[in-house]
């Protein structure tokens, strides 16, 4: 299993993202409202605020997205529809990949 993490800069992507990844067979993660440490400290921090100028994109918040895979070849579809999502597009996020060592549901059975 894998722990697919991405931070997507543009939110307008997200709907796409989502979409392609359900295609793919990508069907649970999480979503979280989250902030890059650049801006956060350029909006926070007065002596900080000339950064204002190196975070690009025009808002405040990007979007994490949490995605555990079970295979490589389903994580390897994902990770490259995401590119291709965002190719020809200037500073639209990250990726990472982890191992993901167990995962299971918190519901009763």
């Amino acid at each position: 299993m894998y722990l697919l993490i991405t931070v997507v800069n543009d939110e307008h992507l997200l709907k796409d993202l989502v979409t392609g990844w359900l295609d793919i067979g990508v069907t649970g993660g999480t979503v979280v409202e989250s902030t890059g440490l650049l801006r956060l400290i350029s909006d926070t921090i007065p002596i900080f605020a000339g950064f204002r100028s190196l975070v690009s994109g025009g808002g405040s918040y990007n979007r994490t997205l949490l995605t555990a895979i079970a295979d490589k070849e389903t994580l390897d579809q994902a990770v490259a529809f995401l590119k291709s999502l965002c190719a020809g597009r200037k500073a639209q996020g990250i990726y990472m990949v982890a191992p993901l060592l167990d995962f299971g549901s918190l519901s009763a059975e």
